[in-house]
């Protein structure tokens, strides 16, 4: 997820003008000069290197140098100013939740350290506890705030490094960021272990069980005094829980016989007792109002009492609770209309959030303020709009709220904005009957932006129908209008609706892309079809001399001048850190030798809304939590600490060990600040340690994937507080044969294949005069120039049900009324199915690779026939055909292995064909050097094959967005009275997004990727952001065809094309 929309999903809306204002920091970051990031001569060499046409010359490289100077001044000043911000709204805070503590510690001190018994229904205990919880409420909305400021201005700092190639983060944060009282987490810690100890300690009071009273000495001559006094208090707490408790009941003659039993056994101290059980009773919706009248009609209630603790009045407990009845008693009985609590809210407020209407109609007919502001700043109408009340709303307009903010206030609540950001049609419907203006917020998103962003397509039909001249405005720091918020959040209602309102799809923000560009990146592919269909700009190249194949330019426009958030800038190491270890996927990979390799996820990257890994019971409240996973046997491993929620959609983790009969997992909850475990959970070794098909139904195995597991949470009771769900997978160690580097097989990133140094015309790799060696366009383009060179034929591989590696390109097989696919049948039943003989196929007489391919695919062979028949001056790529879970709800696999043993059966074959092929070479044998690779559709295919093995290259392919042309062979048979909804189908982003599929294969250490090549062609800057994240790009699909498109992918670094089935890697 980028930070810029974590931060919008996380944020407090109250607290929205405190955070870092990061988009504002970004566009100073994104407005330096292209000219000085390309030509500085010191720079090191990056993964992609473009150059536009018109970048200044050597002598005009000071010209450049001072406007970085002057982006660097604007830029640290802008950052200043947020950092006061951020520490000054903090430090308002810490100093008011600093007074509140030391208020409630006091209050709690002089409750339990007093000589009365306290009841565990006492009235001064529940709202004790209750004050306690609100503030633990609040305290967790405040290391929320601090935790995200935090990630912000680490993130903008790595941003600008790596923009401007400088090395000020590590230095700027220890001097500048870390040591602001913002960041220092001394105090917070304090505040929250303060507050879950004495919570801890109010509920063991408030189930009965003993606590430590504080120390107190009295003197002998009063002892008695005291024991008496002890003894009237403990008469008159009962007399106010048992009264409570009767009212609660509606025992009206209980009532009044303990109302009789008051007037004997009334003391000073307690004189408010009836007004205490009266305040308490208007927050309980189950209250009987004819007992409730009993103890009004006694003359003894104060219906001014205000807690001490909330400054709650019995009138702000009725209206959260919402009940007329007693709204009204209060009011006639003198209760304050206008009196705010400890958080500034009065009763209009709480019966507004709550969307209470005749509460409201009633309030407002006692002159109750419809304008009056809490401390967060929040109206009445404010809280309606945002809950979605809309009769409150209705209400509210009629007695005259401003439904515009103030002018002079920029950071002011708009009620339109809110309405279209949560969804709310008939309250929105109603604001622009009153004539509503359609404005913009201080980050210049109108209300059509928002609702195009959230995918609020109806309410957004109503806003175009109201405010058709501002479709095109665009935001304040992107230059985004609302389509480029539809089209990059794909979605496609809304991106109907603007359109069909005329709005403007041919047009570019501030970074030159268009909506399309951003649809394509997110791998939404309805979204580009529209756009295209409604006149939206593809990216258009500009030819260029075969001469100068290092320049690319995209409508004026430098490729490598993409959007940073397009690249997941936390994986480059700080510049002032010691000189990183260069990634293993370069020179190779790391593999499993003995150990299992154990991924956890948490988070999901499915296309429905799943709910969080971690949810507490009752806690909907705490914002921000730590997680801190540990692996048993201690490996020596250090712990992960994970803040939640996760800042991405999907977080990884890994784990190994030497048995998976030994190995568990265990999970502690923090407070982010705090030291007090909230809950503790473990997963026990059965969970991992599965053999067979039963055992993996019972431990919830994602057939095509891994396995899942809900964890309960026990807190220090051994109560369960909580469940934590997660999903992993096992990498088994592939123990078929010896994986020795340098040995009988050799690795692909040291092969000893011939390469051919004479590039061909118009290729990727093709020399300027004058140069030599290889071009270094990629950081990768050794390894393709060693080893990855010639041409691959495309295998599909699959297992029989008898465990042999068979080569068949599509799921089912031809079977009439049947559905079965290959892992159904034995490799005796699957040959059976060709209907010529080996010497019939003509294997060996194809004319060309293509038709050698075509030829392989058609004969029903095993892999290790087609190993032993292939030609060694072609190589192989054995692209492992498994099912996703997507795939799993749409065909029928009755009986297909778990996926070690599925890669196991391959890679053994390959392993007996590399070791047992050999060729006489002058009295000596040398083993065949026929060249593979492995590829596959399905991630967890991909994973398990790059952790297995180190001598074959793996690549992750997809179809960006784009179904298979066999996707409707094959389907599971629809039942009688079944229906199916397309749209409930889960599929993993990683399969159908460009960006996730980058980002999976850079993770965990692919090689390269292989794409359909529709949507690289269509936006050839895509091109640039993959090979910029250091992967080898191979394309296929019917857009390679033309020879005009394979031009444009050869222009802009496309390593690899596939056409009719075989890979052709440029020559370097």
């Amino acid at each position: 997820m980028k930070f810029g929309k974590q931060l919008l999903t996380q944020q407090t809306t109250e607290w929205a003008a405190h955070y870092i204002n990061y988009k504002a920091l970004k566009k100073i970051i994104n407005s330096l000069p292209s000219a000085y990031k390309n030509n500085e001569r010191s720079l090191p060499p990056t993964p992609a290197i473009t150059v536009t046409l018109g970048a200044p010359r050597n002598n005009d490289l000071p010209q450049a140098a001072d406007h970085l100077q002057q982006q660097k001044a604007a830029f640290f000043f802008k950052l200043e100013r947020e950092l006061e911000k951020v520490n000054s709204f903090y430090l308002q805070k810490e100093k008011e939740f600093n007074v509140r503590l030391r208020t409630l510690h006091d209050k709690k001190r002089i409750l339990l350290g007093g000589e009365k018994k306290l009841s565990s229904n006492s009235t001064s205990l529940f709202t004790l506890t209750e004050a306690f919880q609100q503030f633990q409420q609040d305290l967790n909305k405040l290391q929320q705030f601090v935790e995200i400021n935090a990630t912000g201005f680490r993130k903008i700092l790595k941003k600008w490094d790596k923009r401007s190639k400088s090395s000020t983060k590590e230095l700027y944060l220890e001097r500048q960021i870390e040591i602001q009282p913002v960041f220092n987490r001394d105090n917070m810690s304090y505040m929250v272990d303060s507050v879950d100890n004495i919570l801890l300690e109010l509920q063991n009071l408030s189930q009965g069980l003993n606590t430590t009273p504080s120390s107190r000495s009295t003197s002998p001559g009063r002892r008695l005094s005291v024991c008496e006094l002890s003894v009237e208090h403990d008469v008159m707490d009962d007399i106010e829980t048992d009264l409570f408790m009767a009212i609660i009941k509606d025992a009206t003659p209980t009532v009044q016989e303990i109302l009789g039993r008051v007037q004997h056994h009334q003391i000073e101290e307690d004189n408010d007792i009836l007004s205490r059980v009266f305040w308490r009773v208007c927050s309980e919706k189950s209250s009987s109002i004819d007992s409730i009248q009993c103890l009004v009609n006694t003359n003894l209630v104060n219906f001014k009492y205000v807690d001490d603790i909330s400054d709650r009045t019995c009138l702000h407990e009725a209206a959260i609770v919402g009940r007329l009845q007693l709204i009204k008693l209060c009011v006639d009985k003198g209760a304050k209309v206008d009196c705010s609590d400890v958080y500034g809210r009065r009763p209009l407020h709480y019966v507004c959030m709550y969307g209470y209407g005749d509460a409201t109609t009633f309030l407002l007919s006692q002159k109750a303020d419809c304008e009056s502001l809490d401390h967060d700043g929040f109206s009445p109408l404010i809280y309606a709009v945002t809950n979605g009340h809309t009769k409150c709303v209705e209400i509210l307009l009629g007695a005259g709220a401003r439904i515009e903010p103030q002018a002079t206030d920029g950071h002011s609540h708009i009620p339109l904005s809110l309405a279209c950001k949560y969804g709310h049609e008939d309250i929105a419907m109603l604001l622009l009957e009153k004539r509503a203006q359609i404005i913009p917020d201080s980050e210049g998103l109108s209300p059509l932006h928002l609702a195009s962003r959230e995918g609020h397509h109806k309410l957004l039909k109503i806003l175009t129908e109201h405010g058709v001249a501002l479709l095109d405005t665009r935001d304040k720091y992107k230059g985004w209008t609302p389509i480029f918020y539809a089209a990059s959040e794909g979605n496609i209602e809304c991106v109907d609706v603007l359109i069909q309102a005329s709005c403007q799809v041919d047009i570019s923000d501030e970074s030159n892309h268009s909506p399309i560009y951003y649809a394509a990146w997110e791998g939404h592919i309805e979204c580009i079809d529209k756009l295209r269909k409604a006149g939206g700009r593809v990216e258009k190249t500009i030819e260029m001399k075969d001469e100068s194949p290092n320049f690319v330019v995209t409508n004026g426009h430098l490729d490598g001048d993409i959007d940073m958030e397009n690249n997941n800038t936390d994986l480059i190491p700080s510049l002032l850190l010691p000189p990183p270890i260069i990634p293993l996927r370069i020179y190779g990979h790391n593999y499993l030798d003995k150990k299992f390799h154990i991924q956890l996820t948490l988070g999901h990257l499915s296309t429905k809304p799943r709910r969080p890994p971690v949810h507490l019971y009752g806690n909907s409240q705490i914002s921000s939590l730590k997680l801190i996973m540990s692996s048993k046997p201690d490996t020596g491993i250090i712990p992960h600490n994970i803040i939640l929620p996760l800042g991405d959609d999907r977080e990884v983790f890994s784990f190994q060990t030497d048995t998976l009969n030994k190995f568990l997992l265990e999970f502690d909850i923090f407070p982010t600040f705090g030291s007090k475990v909230i809950g503790k959970g473990v997963a026990l070794p059965h969970v991992f340690n599965f053999n067979n098909g039963r055992e993996r139904r019972n431990n919830l195995v994602i057939e095509g994937t891994g396995g899942k597991c809900i964890c309960p949470l026990f807190d220090t009771h051994l109560k369960v507080v909580g469940e934590l769900s997660f999903e992993f997978a096992i990498v088994k160690p592939f123990q078929g044969v010896q994986l020795e580097i340098g040995g009988q097989v050799e690795t692909y990133w040291k092969s000893t294949s011939t390469i051919s140094t004479i590039p061909r015309p118009g290729s990727v790799g093709d020399q300027s005069p004058g140069t030599g060696g290889i071009n270094s366009r990629t950081i990768s383009s050794f390894i393709t120039s060693s080893s990855l060179s010639g041409e691959y034929i495309q295998v599909v591989v699959q297992v029989t049900r008898d465990m042999v590696a068979v080569v068949y390109p599509e799921w089912m097989l031809p079977v009439e009324g049947f559905d079965l696919s290959v892992s159904d049948v034995t490799v005796k039943q699957f040959k059976s199915l060709s209907r010529k003989s080996q010497e019939e196929l003509g294997f060996n007489n194809a004319a060309n690779p293509a038709e050698l391919q075509k030829t392989i695919h058609q004969s029903y062979l095993t892999l290790e026939e087609v190993l032993k028949k292939l030609p060694p001056s072609i190589g192989v790529n054995l692209e492992i055909k498994y099912p996703t879970v997507f795939e799993m709800s749409r065909y029928w696999f009755s009986d297909i292995p778990d996926i070690n043993t599925y890669v196991d059966t391959i890679l053994q074959t390959v392993y007996n064909h590399a070791q047992g092929n050999t060729t006489n070479n002058g009295g000596g044998k040398s083993p065949s050097n026929l060249s593979v690779m492995f590829s596959s559709f399905n991630p967890a295919i991909c994973t398990t094959l790059n952790w297995k093995q180190p001598n074959y290259a793996v690549f992750f392919n997809s179809y960006c967005g784009f179904d298979n042309q066999t996707i409707n062979y094959g389907k599971k048979r629809k039942e009688q009275g079944e229906t199916t909804h397309e749209e409930e189908i889960e599929q993993d982003k990683r399969c159908t997004s460009i960006k996730e599929a980058v980002k999976f294969a850079k993770i965990n250490n692919l090689l390269g990727v292989i794409f359909e090549a529709t949507l690289l062609v269509h936006v050839p800057s895509l091109i640039t952001n993959v090979k910029q994240a250091g992967l080898i790009l191979t394309t296929f699909g019917a857009a390679n065809n033309d020879p005009r498109n394979i031009r444009i992918q050869e222009k802009y670094g496309v390593d690899a094309i596939v056409i009719d089935g075989v890979i052709k890697y440029n020559a370097r």
